[in-house]
């Protein structure tokens, strides 16, 4: 074929094709080869946040369990042992001849015994690593509050607005593991006589709020502190697992708020 000026053209077309498709087709393999990258990427990230969940959720188990182990044994020590003790010391002065007082007696450790049954029981449930799956979370953190009233140093309430819907059981184990660190705080540092808790279950969320008449102190002193920091920043990171937040508001001798909330999954847990 005569060599023409035409014929260069096609040529040059021809090699320009080639280029374009060459291009294109390494274009498409490097973004095939980045698309393989990002998402081995994505599913390595989320490998390693499901087992940092899971590692989170086993810790916040046994803290749990540790944490009632601690108040049973307070609660064993301090009012079921008073308990037994005064039944045992009225019923060794229990004297026949006197019939009458013999009757009070009786009856008041009849009383007693019947208390310090229905304590026991109560305790018992604690007892079972998923006693919150068991009594829910609303009856496990009035648990609490009963446990902070019989000690006779603190008047604590809780208030419920809303109806109670159960949401996944790890995140309810992690909001209570939360509750039940910030009413210790409050119970080692707060210097508080007044606790209320108000959980709020709203259309979209739950929300909490634990609020004492402590000393108080000052939030961003605290974050800067090591140790007390950590526990604040541990508290935040756990929420943040279950898509929840947690926000606390206080200043010297005003008392302290805490805020959680947790968002309220598309389909809450029906058993």
């Amino acid at each position: 074929m005569p060599y023409t000026s035409e014929n260069y053209e096609v040529i040059l077309l021809i090699i320009a094709v080639i280029v374009v498709l060459l291009f294109l087709g390494m274009t498409f393999l490097v973004m095939i080869s980045y698309y393989n990258a990002r998402k081995r990427k994505m599913l390595q990230e989320k490998k390693d946040m499901q087992s940092s969940f899971q590692n989170t959720l086993l810790q916040t188990r046994l803290e749990i369990q540790e944490e009632t182990f601690k108040t049973l044994s307070q609660e064993i020590h301090d009012n079921i042992g008073q308990a037994l003790s005064f039944i045992k010391l009225s019923i060794n002065t229990i004297d026949v001849a006197e019939q009458e007082t013999a009757k009070e007696k009786l009856v008041e450790s009849k009383q007693l015994l019947t208390k310090v049954i229905q304590d026991l029981r109560d305790l018992s449930r604690t007892l079972n690593p998923d006693f919150i799956n068991e009594i829910g979370l609303v009856q496990a953190i009035d648990q609490q509050v009963v446990f902070l009233n019989k000690s006779g140093i603190y008047k604590a309430a809780l208030l419920v607005n809303g109806s109670a819907e159960k949401y996944p059981l790890q995140n309810e184990l992690v909001v209570f593991r939360i509750v039940q660190e910030l009413l210790n705080n409050i119970v080692k540092h707060a210097d508080a006589h007044a606790i209320t808790i108000v959980m709020d279950y709203q259309l979209e969320q739950l929300a909490i709020t634990v609020t004492d008449d402590g000393k108080g102190f000052d939030t961003l002193a605290l974050q800067a502190e090591t140790n007390t920091g950590l526990g604040l920043r541990n508290m935040v990171n756990r929420m943040q697992l279950i898509k929840g937040a947690i926000d606390i508001s206080s200043s010297p001798g005003k008392g302290t708020q805490a805020f959680i909330s947790v968002p309220k999954t598309i389909e809450p847990r029906a058993d």
